[in-house]
């Protein structure tokens, strides 16, 4: 099976698949929502995530185990930090790091001038690998290649207490990989419900799929992932979030567990 490389993305917390657009914030989990950073205003947010598996995903699609006995397993851990930045009306702009600085994202979001219950934007980034580790001009593999990364953004508010946020994001190598990997699809939604008084209870799902020269070297993975945000504190949200990987193709199944504070800055 394919080396699967899990990258913690810094706007969302969970633990996710490498090339989606980094540095934007989201109002939930593992999904940006529509509503940018306010003009001169900074997001700034430190974020951990771990995950384990024991199994993985066969080229058919059954989850077969990893290890002989059950007392081994794949860990997978990482830390990072996230900045976004209101620079104008609608527009946010922003970028995320892991702990070592082996890669950078940026990205950005603009809110189109549509009002009302349903709102939406679109997004662009460039995910670009800096270094700590080998890096070959020519059949690299596809996790240490830069990116560019494209797609929309739609958030519905159904009540006051219940909303919806949902993106479709589509990415591009740079660069031929191993494997003859070029392109990719990522597709999120997360559901929040305010139970409680600032406290916004969430699952959402997210699919993406890795598109190869092959079709049977093709990747996909379904994840349900589940969590809250606290937003007591009058300039910090506290998130943390659980994902579950439920169904997939040529990548390990995991499960996780991650958390960030977001800090608000005028």
């Amino acid at each position: 099976m394919r080396k699967f490389t899990l990258v913690l993305l810094a706007s969302i917390i969970s633990i996710g698949v490498y090339s989606q657009v980094g540095g934007l914030s989201a109002s939930k989990l593992g999904t940006l929502c529509v509503t940018p950073v306010a003009e001169g205003a900074i997001e700034f947010e430190p974020f951990f995530g771990y995950a384990r598996a024991t199994h993985s995903f066969d080229q058919n699609g059954n989850s077969q185990e990893l290890y002989s006995t059950s007392d081994s397993s794949m860990n997978f851990a990482g830390s990072g930090f996230r900045f976004s930045y209101g620079l104008i009306d609608n527009l946010e702009v922003g970028v995320s790091v892991p702990i070592d600085v082996s890669e950078v994202r940026f990205g950005a979001k603009y809110k189109l001038p549509i009002d009302g219950k349903l709102t939406m934007g679109v997004l662009a980034g460039y995910n670009a690998v800096v270094g700590n580790q080998i890096i070959a001009k020519h059949h690299a593999i596809y996790e240490t290649t830069p990116t560019f990364v494209g797609g929309v953004i739609i958030t519905y508010d159904f009540t006051e207490k219940f909303s919806l946020d949902f993106n479709a994001q589509y990415q591009k190598h740079t660069q031929e990989t191993i494997g003859g990997h070029s392109n990719g699809i990522f597709l999120d939604s997360d559901f929040g419900y305010y139970l409680l008084e600032k406290i916004n209870f969430i699952f959402g799902l997210h699919y993406d799929y890795k598109i190869f020269d092959e079709n049977i070297d093709d990747s996909y993975l379904l994840t349900l992932n589940t969590g809250i945000a606290i937003e007591r504190a009058e300039n910090f949200i506290l998130v943390i979030n659980a994902p579950f990987d439920l169904m997939g193709k040529n990548e390990y199944r995991t499960k996780g567990f991650g958390l960030a504070l977001t800090i608000m800055l005028d």
